[in-house]
C-alpha cells in the first residue's frame, strides 16, 4: 500500500515564517536565501532562483523546490522508487 502525501498550501506570509522556521530566510526581492544568505537556484531551471511565493518544504529532507506540478512530481516519484528498493 502507498502511504498517502498531504500537501499543504499556504499563503506567501506563512511560507515565509515556514521558510525561517527551518533556517532559511528570503530576501527584498523575495527570493529563498539559504544559510549562507546566498539565494537557491531551482533544480527544474538553474538559471532561476526560487521565490518564497513559489518555494515548497518537501518532507524529510526539509529541501525547498520549486512548488511547481514538475518539481513535486519528480519528487513523488523519486520517493517512491526509494520505498520500493
Amino acid at each position: 500500500m502507498v502511504e498517502e502525501i498531504i500537501f499543504q498550501e499556504l499563503g506567501e506570509k506563512e511560507r515565509i515564517l515556514l521558510l525561517k522556521a527551518f533556517d532559511y530566510d528570503v530576501d527584498k526581492e523575495g527570493f529563498v536565501l539559504n544559510q549562507n544568505k546566498e539565494r537557491i537556484k531551482s533544480k527544474e531551471n538553474p538559471s532561476k532562483f526560487i521565490e518564497a511565493k513559489f518555494a515548497s518544504l518537501l518532507p524529510g529532507s526539509l529541501e525547498v523546490v520549486d512548488g511547481t506540478p514538475t518539481a513535486l512530481a519528480k519528487y513523488l516519484v523519486e520517493r517512491e522508487s526509494k520505498n520500493e528498493n
